[in-house]
């Protein structure tokens, strides 16, 4: 199975900004819905997910022929396993809750907890997607440019590597691969 290219360029990254930026959306969405009733927002967070859901899926589609790529019982094999777990579960919700408003009026009902669930998912596995690349290398050419630089940090942001990596320390290292 070859990888996903485009123009010299992994495409996966060029295709996740979409399900990345439209599910989140979609729960700032339904929230501003849940907060004012007004019926535009819920009909633009239908829109955003159902995006996101069909961006998604050509996400997964990249991501599954680099992902196949990938040596078996190997830690990024690791990553990659939690990375798409969490992103196939987004799509999942994301799916359910555009199915259960698809017929409503105004795109009506749906579920907050899954817009929010979706959107956190997508979230930590975008933290997953990111080490893959600038821990584990993943489909990097040469060395980084910028790796003398010194790195901003949030509060907390060793604390909160710490308990995705002990997470992540769970995940089979083992998947399928095509040879």
């Amino acid at each position: 199975m070859p990888k996903s290219t485009l123009a010299g360029h992994p495409l996966h990254p060029m295709v996740i900004v979409v399900p990345a930026a439209l599910i989140p959306f979609g729960f700032v969405l339904d929230a501003m819905y849940r907060s004012t009733g007004k019926e535009s927002y819920s009909n633009a967070a239908y829109y955003s997910l159902v995006g996101g859901l069909a961006g998604g899926v050509a996400a997964g589609i990249t991501g599954a022929m680099d992902y196949l790529t990938i040596e078996s019982e190997t830690d990024i094999k690791r990553t990659a396993n939690v990375h798409a777990s969490l992103n196939g579960a987004a799509l999942v919700l994301t799916a359910v809750n555009v199915l259960s408003r698809r017929n409503q009026p105004d795109h009506q009902g749906g579920s907050l907890a899954l817009s929010a669930l979706s959107a956190l998912g997508v979230a930590v596995s975008g933290w997953f997607g990111a080490r893959m690349v600038y821990e584990q290398g993943m489909r990097v050419e040469g060395v980084s440019p910028v790796a003398h630089a010194p790195e901003v940090k949030p509060p907390l942001d060793d604390a909160i590597h710490d308990a995705l990596m002990a997470q992540e320390k769970i995940a089979p290292v083992s998947g399928p691969v095509l040879q």
